[in-house]
């Protein structure tokens, strides 16, 4: 492969991450969130955009959980726990963790 090529494919792959990964600076709290009992973690290790989606994922699996979003710059967690149910802090801290990322404490 020539030097050509390969910058070339790591300058498509990048576009590619950089299109899929774009995050705004809306606050991390939805509309969903703010109707529930929310919760705030920190999150260390998030370092780019891209990094947020892998943790939302794990801990919306959680039951209970109604919404998850992170935010990489605060290095923070929101979660918002489904009216009615409870959610034990030790589950999501454990998805963070399974997210190759450090749990902080809970902040809210």
């Amino acid at each position: 492969m020539t030097r050509c090529t390969a910058l070339f494919l790591t300058l498509s792959a990048l576009l590619v991450c950089g299109t899929g990964c774009a995050v705004t600076d809306q606050d991390v709290t939805s509309e969903s969130a703010q109707n529930s009992d929310t919760r705030v973690y920190e999150v260390f290790g998030m370092d780019c955009p891209g990094c947020h989606g892998g943790v939302e994922k794990l801990v919306k699996k959680i039951p209970g959980v109604q919404q998850a979003e992170a935010n990489w710059q605060k290095k923070q967690l929101v979660v918002a726990v489904r009216p009615g149910t409870e959610l034990n802090d030790e589950e999501v801290y454990d998805a963070i963790r399974r997210a190759n990322f450090t749990a902080g404490k809970r902040i809210k």
